[in-house]
């Protein structure tokens, strides 16, 4: 017999899924406050917290973001939000796997879009933790955050934790650590904003390198995120091209934006100018469409790369 109420809870969550809403798909604004001096971080993350239902299991970002949100609060007035905050710092380096002079944040969800089947390591979620970190040494003024932050990037620094695709542009930070290469380009920015958080708040020469080395890379390679008409999410050779939902689009203009304004490259401005133009009507449905595709075709595997990194070079 079939169960029905199962079925409409899977199809309500599919399609919630494909149209990017509901918990986990909340809107993601610049933050009002990430420069000048302030705490704020680059992304306001405010939404996160008013989700009530415990954290999954192996999805470290969840708890990081959250952490971020309450961050944000604060910096808005909030008087509950630093003590929240610094309470969600302090899960999060609990539950941190110390390793020689880093500190790694596993997944523990197998992501077969990818090749994934056992626990992984994500440049995002380092870079995110160590941009909490850092707001939390702002605040409090206690080493243990500074190096809890140092801690966090060393994974982003060499290629011992295959997070480090070499190429001839230079060095991309993986979201993933596939192989073929995915270099997912959300995922990517906001590791270099972990990166540029520990290189400026705590002088830190070799993150501030790291940064400015992996945007040099992103600036010659942002054309390739670029159908002319949507953005992809990542380029990872699937059969058909791996196109960002609606919300990771409109987040990749967010992103690409923000680094116009903190670098001054005219490569990413323009791209946010022009990606922004192609978030209409017609574009989202034909992107979700192409996106039904993507997802009958993905069980055939890999195709032709595309933009992959340099033969030899990458980490594995």
């Amino acid at each position: 017999m079939v169960d029905r109420s199962a079925a409409g809870r899977l199809l309500r969550t599919t399609w919630q899924t494909t149209l990017s809403r509901g918990p986990g798909y909340e809107p993601l604004p610049p933050g009002p406050a990430f420069d000048g001096g302030r705490c704020g971080y680059f992304v306001d993350y405010s939404a996160k917290t008013a989700r009530s239902e415990p954290d999954p299991v192996g999805v470290p970002i969840v708890q990081i973001q959250r952490a971020l949100g309450w961050n944000e609060r604060a910096t808005a007035g909030d008087g509950r939000g630093e003590a929240n905050f610094l309470d969600a710092c302090g899960r999060l380096l609990g539950a941190a796997e110390p390793d020689g002079d880093a500190l790694l944040f596993w997944y523990a969800v197998p992501v077969p879009k990818y090749g994934l089947d056992r626990r992984w390591l994500s440049s995002h979620a380092q870079g995110q933790a160590a941009s909490a970190f850092t707001r939390a040494y702002r605040r409090t003024g206690k080493d243990v955050w500074a190096e809890a932050a140092r801690s966090s990037v060393v994974p982003l620094l060499s290629p011992t934790h295959d997070l480090l695709a070499a190429t001839g542009d230079g060095p991309i930070l993986e979201e993933v650590p596939s192989h073929p290469s995915s270099q997912i380009l959300n995922g990517w920015i906001t590791a270099l904003w972990g990166l540029l958080d520990v290189g400026e708040t705590l002088g830190d020469v070799a993150a501030r390198r790291a940064f400015e080395d992996g945007v040099e890379c992103l600036r010659r390679r942002i054309a390739l995120y670029d159908v002319g008409w949507w953005t992809r999410y990542s380029l990872y050779p699937h059969r058909v091209v791996d196109l960002a939902k609606p919300i990771y689009h409109r987040f990749h203009v967010t992103q690409v934006e923000l680094l116009g304004r903190l670098t001054d490259y005219r490569e990413f401005s323009a791209a946010a100018e022009r990606w922004r133009l192609y978030d209409r009507t017609g574009n989202r449905v034909r992107a979700l469409a192409q996106k039904a595709l993507f997802v009958a075709t993905r069980a055939n595997g890999p195709s032709v790369p595309v933009a992959q990194t340099t033969p030899g070079t990458s980490p594995r």
